[in-house]
């Protein structure tokens, strides 16, 4: 048995020319056919806001819709009334049945054919509400037409941000699939319209939290391609490859060809083989659970599946930017050890303390080593990047006195003063401005070129992240006179600062 996520993009649902039908019956009675064979299908689908907009363009106020919804369900089940009864009763999915249901809807759809809103006309949360239903009574009623019940699941960003919400979903999907259900997972648009939400990376967190050892992304190209002429099919890829690789063409949903290698590569790491092929293909979803067929782009698995405490922060939740490491950095990791400071290298993207980032190689980035909680925001990273504990100590140093002594000698909030700067009176600034690595230099001028908002924005921010840290020096009080060495205090909990938190270190296994 094999339990499998469909990914399903817009670009193979909707287009110029209405609801690609046809493909949705087609996948539907493919599903059925291997849920018969033994396999648990799981599907991702995209296009709720896409058919809702065009809802939304023929109707205009949204009261509208419903007469509209209501002839789209009316023509569904007359047409399945009219198909001849299959075994216990069912209506079956005859090329002729099929063939009326697909006519039936092509011409009640006909009438949506008018511009579409776009993006500034219709916001996302509206065309999702009216397209979720509609699009689930298609689903419902195709997959009754072969046998096969549904159930539909929304996930939002706040439900990948949640490890509890996530381990619950895993159960309810595997306990669906093993019903024999239909799960139908879909971003929920409607009520987090502004997440950005992406199905791609919503498909690898179902995977991963349903335990699936297969995922098929399906799109409107049948594979992933090196050239614009979509002649040079790539056949398989490591995960390192995939996120490598340069697309030329592909795929022209929401997420593109880059996102779905992407998210491919990472389900990939965690255990989850995956596989980008085209939605119209024949037989596309028996091929895809057959290892020795040829069909699309397949990423290949490193490693078993992430145990269960891992699953989240690996496979999960969203990744808010990217720490680049060092390789020995990379060899301390795969030893047991945690992220010291001194190994990171480059920071990408803006983030909070307590974000989940993406761990790279700095010379290659397409290597993905692993993923973790940083336990400082990235404004604070980037300042710290590359220092040995004692220039760490020397950076909060200068941090703190800015902060503290400027503001006592200014009476205003906070104060960069050169006076503050002087290596020639305070050891902390010289040691910083003198260290022989180029990342203690950079410090001391990113201090140098720091504003009074600027220092007291950061200040705070180490407070919240680091509370002990900053307590520490606030207590010792050398920072006022940047007299370095010291107390003991303060270099221990220096020595002890983590750019991840080691509990949230997940580190893959290295690509094949």
């Amino acid at each position: 048995m094999t339990r499998q996520v469909i990914k399903l993009g817009s670009s193979s649902i909707a287009s110029r020319d209405g609801l690609a039908l046809d493909v949705i019956a087609g996948l539907v009675s493919q599903i059925s056919a291997a849920q018969r064979a033994g396999h648990e299908i799981i599907l991702v689908t995209s296009g709720a806001a896409r058919l809702g907009r065009r809802l939304l363009a023929f109707e205009g106020p949204t009261a509208g819709a419903a007469p509209a919804l209501q002839a789209l369900v009316g023509a569904v089940r007359s047409s399945l009334s009219e198909a001849s009864p299959g075994r216990g009763g069912r209506a079956s999915a005859t090329p002729a049945g099929y063939g009326r249901l697909v006519a039936s809807l092509r011409e009640i759809l006909q009438q949506y054919d008018g511009p579409e809103g776009g993006p500034q006309a219709v916001a996302t949360g509206m065309p999702a509400a009216v397209g979720q239903p509609a699009l689930m009574a298609l689903y419902r009623q195709l997959a009754a037409a072969v046998g096969v019940e549904v159930c539909q699941i929304l996930v939002s960003r706040s439900d990948l941000a949640s490890a509890r919400a996530m381990a619950d979903l895993g159960h309810l999907l595997r306990e669906a699939a093993g019903r024999g259900l239909l799960p139908i997972v879909n971003g929920n648009d409607a009520a987090d319209p502004l997440s950005a939400l992406d199905n791609d990376q919503v498909a690898v967190a179902v995977a991963v939290a349903g335990e699936a050892s297969r995922l098929l992304f399906l799109t409107d190209v049948r594979a992933a391609y090196r050239d614009s002429s979509l002649s040079e099919r790539i056949v398989r890829l490591t995960p390192d490859e995939a996120r490598a690789v340069r697309v030329t063409s592909g795929g022209s949903g929401r997420g593109g060809m880059g996102s779905k290698l992407g998210a491919a590569a990472r389900a990939a790491c965690c255990g989850v083989e995956c596989v980008i092929g085209s939605a119209t293909e024949p037989d596309v979803v028996a091929r895809s659970l057959n290892p020795r067929a040829r069909v699309g782009t397949v990423i290949r698995g490193t490693g078993d599946q992430l145990e269960p405490s891992r699953r989240w922060i690996g496979g999960m939740a969203y990744s808010e930017g990217s720490v680049h490491v060092n390789r020995d950095a990379e060899a301390s990791l795969r030893s047991g050890s945690t992220l010291f400071l001194s190994g990171v290298k480059r920071i990408d993207g803006e983030f909070p303390a307590g974000s989940v980032v993406e761990l790279v190689d700095v010379r290659h980035p397409e290597r993905l080593i692993g993923r973790g909680s940083v336990a400082l925001p990235a404004s604070i990273l980037r300042l710290l990047r590359a220092l040995s504990p004692h220039q760490v100590a020397c950076a909060i140093s200068i941090l703190l006195r800015l902060r503290y002594a400027g503001a006592a000698a200014t009476g205003e909030r906070a104060g960069a003063g050169v006076g503050l700067l002087d290596p020639d009176t305070y050891k902390d600034c010289r040691e910083l401005a003198d260290g022989t690595s180029r990342a203690s230099q950079e410090a001391f001028a990113q201090l140098a070129a720091f504003s009074a908002d600027r220092v007291s924005d950061l200040a705070d921010s180490l407070l919240l992240a680091q509370p002990g840290l900053y307590t520490a020096f606030l207590l010792d009080r050398g920072f006022l006179d940047g007299q370095m060495p010291m107390g003991h205090t303060v270099r221990r909990v220096v020595r002890n600062v983590h750019a991840v938190h080691r509990e949230s270190l997940v580190v893959y296994p290295c690509s094949p």
